[in-house]
């Protein structure tokens, strides 16, 4: 369920940004157009204000060419007019000015604007009708008057060789070149914003996204926390109750462990009775160890840490172990890298792991055979205990359960000793860990203690 919550609101993050990105592109196209527009309008403009002088310059009879081209280099000293050309219907340059390179005049010249890498180019054709010096006709200046009187020119009278391709008049081609450098710099500056904007907003949404999991995160930390704290209280309480109830049971059981032993020490009518009364005190004493060993794993473990010397512990664990070792025949070898070398750990705790470690090897190793206790330098400072027996090892099987409160491999066993090892090293950071023995038995470690 929590995973469909988090997966619906990225879905709806994703939608949000997606449209806002939508918008941003819309944006971006509208200021595109209306640059484009901008400078279509410019083109046309200028384009019709250089026929309409070509039209109206014809009146200038001899002096018309001279200054056309006077009008045409004006109209080049614009900032945005990088070239100006007419030719005619065949593809003759009659004028040109400005940069002439980009312009490519190269037949066929199709009339309409484009954009290319040299600018915004417009071609537009234009119609004069002949201009039948001495008398000049109005109508391909666009009046449409008929009733105009014909004119005289004097000058062309006298000049009539010299009339000019345009004289003659016909149709022309006029080739119109535009810088498009600010025009790009407008487009630039346009994308770079909208884009920073969809940017920003998904930058936003990502903000939003990862603090809406850091406070669910929190929230769900927070109610961990409450569950593991009651739980907590649960166990304290419980252990105090289980601590309770095996002094309870423990005041008895050793009433009758010694009444019992009176009466096993006394004259009875027969050896049966004797072994009897025995055998009530040995299970006194098994029942007494097991509720021993379940108080060591109820009582809540609070280490407090101290500069241990493994060494001597390993010696005196070695001094209180010995009777198990003598009765199997059995070597204790212990490997330690340096005298002086010093554990941080709380010191009954860790001799408690140690001797229900040293103590498990034991009972599993085989009689004559050797039991190791090493301390073995990990990386970054760290060190690791290591108790190893060549026993019989532990099944494939029932390695993950090794750790388990009550599983046991031994018939006699509690099931409780490396369940109470494993909650030693957990409470100090550490890990308990098994592995088989290179040519059998086994390996049980306590890893990552520091000095």
């Amino acid at each position: 369920m929590a995973r469909h919550k988090r997966l619906a609101t990225y879905a709806a993050l994703a939608i949000g940004w997606s449209v806002l990105a939508a918008w941003q592109y819309a944006g971006y196209r509208h200021e595109r157009y209306l640059i484009h527009e901008t400078l279509h309008q410019q083109s046309h403009s200028l384009m019709n204000a250089m026929i309409g002088g070509i039209r109206s310059h014809r009146r200038l009879g001899c002096f018309f060419e001279e200054q056309l081209e006077g009008m045409l280099e004006e109209l080049v000293k614009s900032e945005d007019v990088l070239a100006v050309a007419v030719t005619s219907d065949d593809g003759q340059k009659l004028l040109s000015s400005g940069k002439l390179e980009p312009l490519d005049l190269s037949p066929p010249v199709v009339s309409g604007d484009s954009w290319d890498a040299a600018g915004f180019r417009l071609v537009e054709q234009f119609q004069l009708l002949p201009a039948d010096c001495p008398v000049h006709r109005d109508r391909d200046e666009g009046s449409g008057d008929s009733s105009r009187k014909e004119s005289t020119t004097p000058c062309c009278l006298e000049h009539a060789e010299n009339r000019g391709p345009f004289a003659g008049g016909g149709r022309f081609i006029a080739v119109l070149l535009l810088d498009r450098t600010r025009s790009d710099a407008f487009l630039r500056s346009a994308a770079w914003s909208h884009a920073s904007l969809a940017a920003a907003g998904a930058l936003v949404l990502l903000c939003i996204a990862l603090a809406w999991r850091a406070s669910v995160q929190l929230v769900d930390a927070r109610g961990r926390a409450r569950v593991l704290e009651i739980e907590a209280r649960h166990f304290r309480e419980l252990s105090q109750a289980a601590a309770g109830l095996a002094h309870e049971t423990r005041n008895p059981l050793g009433l009758v462990r010694g009444w019992t032993q009176r009466l096993a020490q006394s004259d009875l009518d027969s050896v049966e009775s004797q072994e009897h009364a025995q055998t009530v005190v040995e299970e006194c004493d098994r029942v007494t160890a097991r509720i021993n060993q379940f108080l060591a794993f109820a009582r809540p473990c609070e280490p407090v840490a101290e500069p241990v010397d493994p060494e001597s512990l390993i010696d005196e664990l070695a001094a209180v172990l010995q009777p198990d070792l003598e009765s199997k025949n059995l070597r204790l070898q212990r490997v330690v890298p340096r005298p002086d070398q010093t554990i941080r750990a709380d010191r009954e705790l860790l001799r408690q792991a140690m001797f229900n470690l040293m103590q498990n090897a034991i009972q599993f190793a085989a009689d004559g055979d050797t039991i190791n206790v090493a301390v073995v330098g990990g990386s970054n400072g760290s060190y690791r205990i290591e108790v190893s027996d060549r026993g019989c090892g532990v099944a494939g099987d029932a390695v993950e359960s090794l750790f388990t409160p009550y599983f046991t491999t031994r018939p006699d066993g509690t099931g409780l000793g490396l369940a109470i090892v494993r909650r030693i090293a957990t409470a100090h950071g550490w890990e308990a860990t098994y592995s088989p023995r290179p040519g059998g038995g086994s390996v049980f470690s306590l890893d990552n203690l520091h000095g």
